[in-house]
């Protein structure tokens, strides 16, 4: 897999054709993978808001009589779409790794849950499980992210969706009450199935061999004395702020109302800090909740005009030691009028912990391509390789992974 991935990026230079020209909206995609598969259930998730968003539109006149309508059913539309990722693309898809069998409940005050028939084996287990809501979106919105900074941007109906997904992990542990300040209410929290003190809580009974299934069904007497229960809430909330901070999100945003909203277009771009004809540069924050430690990446996005280039580094942070890690993708590199490649490369170091579930260094890559042919239909699909660990959307043994969709413009 290595060597393939290579031998695709050693061809790059060669394959430099003009772009086609972009379509009134996205492709619709409807796809499957390798379980966890976060990131082509959040392709279809996203295509199901486009999809439904449209049909809203043209009875509403959206981008000819009333543009400004948009966000009266994208917000409340992204919203309902964004439990579906959250729930049985999060949780359900760490859950269905592990051989979980996981079950759904979907409530009409946009509130949702996910129950499983046996419960993990592991603590590891329990604290993927516990982050993996807020971890299937932080990936569904990268993807977006990704996309409104092409050169032909994005579905607008889009960004709503990707600020929702962007923002949960941020405001799921705003949520959460300090464990030093309050710790009967943290302790209610993680009694009442809040995602992020159920995430700290399987981390401290990993630390100290505590059963699993205890932990699950919220039987568990956790340590309110603990230490690094503060320092791991301290570490999380850190990780919220920093995903926050996302210029390119702000960006985002501010071109949604700008250009979608008041402007009636059907697609929006991300803004960048034009260098040259073509080229533009704009930096991204993002977080990611692991079973030892929590990652922090500070992303440097090119967008051109043959694909988005990034390159970044990560922080992982177990609150008693620190590492690093770094990579490098394309995103939406053309080969011709028919199909678009997606490379990436992604290494790091383990970093000392009280978890001690794994030490050592990491390393995954990956390869896309999505077609589309007579401008109508097309397939994509997507193949890699990592080493064990954690990586967001990725299953956490080591190995390959593939994935398969279709695409069709509607």
């Amino acid at each position: 897999m290595r060597r393939a991935v290579l031998l695709l990026a050693l061809l790059l230079p060669s394959a430099l054709h003009a772009q086609a020209p972009p379509f009134p909206w996205d492709p619709l995609f409807l796809g499957y993978g390798t379980e966890p598969e976060m990131d082509y259930g959040g392709r279809t998730v996203m295509s199901l808001q486009s999809a439904i968003s449209r049909g809203f539109g043209s009875i509403a006149g959206v981008g000819e009589r009333h543009p400004g309508l948009a966000p009266a059913w994208e917000f409340p539309v992204g919203a309902a779409v964004l439990l579906i990722q959250h729930e049985v693309d999060g949780h359900g898809g760490r859950a269905r790794e592990f051989g979980l069998s996981p079950s759904y409940a979907f409530h009409f005050d946009f509130s949702a849950a996910t129950g499983t028939r046996r419960p993990p084996k592991t603590n590891e287990g329990n604290a993927l499980i516990g982050a993996a809501g807020t971890e299937a979106d932080q990936v569904m919105a990268h993807r977006a992210l990704l996309d409104f900074l092409r050169p032909e941007g994005a579905d607008g109906a889009k960004a709503p969706l990707a600020l929702m997904s962007k923002l949960d992990l941020t405001l799921y542990v705003a949520e959460v009450k300090n464990p030093r300040s309050d710790p009967n209410g943290f302790l209610q929290q993680y009694r009442d199935g809040n995602d992020m003190a159920y995430y700290l809580f399987s981390r401290q009974a990993q630390r100290r061999g505590a059963d699993p299934a205890s932990v699950w069904d919220g039987t568990y007497g956790p340590d309110g004395q603990d230490p690094l229960l503060q320092h791991n809430y301290d570490a999380m909330r850190a990780t919220a702020l920093w995903n926050l901070l996302d210029p390119v999100l702000v960006g985002s945003m501010v071109n949604y109302f700008r250009e979608h909203v008041l402007g009636g277009q059907v697609r929006v771009h991300a803004p960048t800090l034009r260098l040259s004809d073509g080229v533009g540069l704009m930096i991204g924050t993002r977080g990611a909740l692991g079973p030892q430690e929590v990652s922090r990446f500070l992303d440097l996005h090119a967008a051109t005009r043959r694909g988005v280039y990034t390159i970044y580094v990560r922080d992982l942070d177990s609150s008693i030691d620190r590492a690093y890690g770094f990579g490098a993708a394309v995103h939406g590199f053309p080969l011709g009028r028919a199909a678009e490649l997606g490379l990436s490369a992604d290494t790091w170091s383990e970093p000392d912990s009280r978890e001690r579930i794994r030490t050592g260094t990491g390393w995954n890559t990956t390869a896309e391509v999505d077609t589309l042919f007579a401008d109508r239909w097309g397939i994509s699909a997507k193949a890699g390789a990592k080493s064990e660990g954690f990586f967001p959307g990725l299953p956490l043994s080591d190995g390959a992974y593939v994935a398969f969709g279709v695409r069709g413009v509607w």
